[in-house]
């Protein structure tokens, strides 16, 4: 029997690639977006390899979806072994047109900042909460973040920023984690991916990155042999499929966040000891 997997943003796109390369292995999933067609879509392809999947409807971008859907994927479940946070607001969504006239941070207003940071940022981080005590009673579970470039973090306002505090939560829930058979990990493409959104702003297939190489890393994050892998970021576009897994993971794989970048902050001498960068 598979591992029971919540899949946010599973419908289509990366989500859709993750649930499918998911499914050949067996596993047990559970996908959600806020568009039902989309989700019937890719259950069924799910399904038609072999593996049990379901989906429920939920929005993220509401206060108390990811509650609520937390505590239907525990109903569901049971208790859920993996949690991919996958489902995100891109800038498109404010600024269709951002790639021609980029979006400056001041033409963002409350209502925007607020969606942004609770799709891409507070339901991420309210979903751990709810599922990690029943990955910590049953000493495994991952939480897997796709987060984005870190590049891009620093470069467009709203996306950018939200994304940017997901992978700090990310790297704060893998020092919380460390030792428990719980793991927190980024995985992201390594650059912009095909999808319907590029495919509206006329951006050739062929400069895009092919949404399928999410699979094989995602993969390995589900499975036992990621038992010692916490804290870490891989880029996609560097898995080589090719290489033996250890190689492969090595190659594709770098510190999480902005591990060890820049000159440390001073810790206070109360600090707690067994928490490095406490304070």
């Amino acid at each position: 029997m598979g591992r029971r997997i919540l899949l946010t943003g599973g419908g289509r796109g990366l989500g859709r690639m993750m649930a499918l390369a998911l499914a050949r292995e067996g596993h047990r999933l559970l996908l959600t977006s806020r568009s039902r067609d989309t989700l019937e879509a890719t259950c069924a392809e799910c399904r038609a390899l072999g593996a049990k999947a379901d989906y429920i409807l939920a929005d993220l971008a509401v206060p108390g979806g990811a509650e609520d859907l937390a505590d239907t994927a525990l109903r569901h479940f049971g208790t859920v072994d993996v949690l991919v946070n996958n489902a995100g607001l891109g800038i498109n969504t404010v600024a269709p047109d951002y790639l021609e006239n980029p979006y400056r941070f001041w033409q963002s207003d409350r209502a925007s900042i607020e969606q942004f940071l609770q799709v891409n940022t507070i339901s991420p981080l309210l979903l751990a909460i709810r599922l990690v005590p029943g990955m910590l009673a049953q000493g495994w579970g991952r939480i897997v973040a796709d987060s984005t470039s870190l590049d891009t973090m620093l470069r467009t306002s709203l996306y950018g920023c939200s994304k940017a505090g997901m992978e700090a939560e990310a790297a704060v829930m893998a020092s919380d984690l460390k030792g428990s058979g719980v793991t927190s990990n980024v995985l992201v493409p390594g650059g912009g991916c095909g999808s319907r959104m590029t495919d509206e702003m006329g951006i050739p297939r062929d400069q895009v990155l092919p949404p399928e190489i999410m699979g094989p890393p995602m993969v390995f994050l589900a499975s036992d042999a990621s038992d010692d892998f916490n804290g870490r970021r891989i880029q996609a576009r560097l898995w080589d499929p090719v290489l033996p897994l250890e190689e492969a993971v090595a190659a594709a794989s770098d510190v999480i966040a902005w591990t060890g970048a820049g000159v440390q902050g001073l810790q206070p001498a109360i600090a707690h000891k067994s928490k490095p960068g406490a304070y």
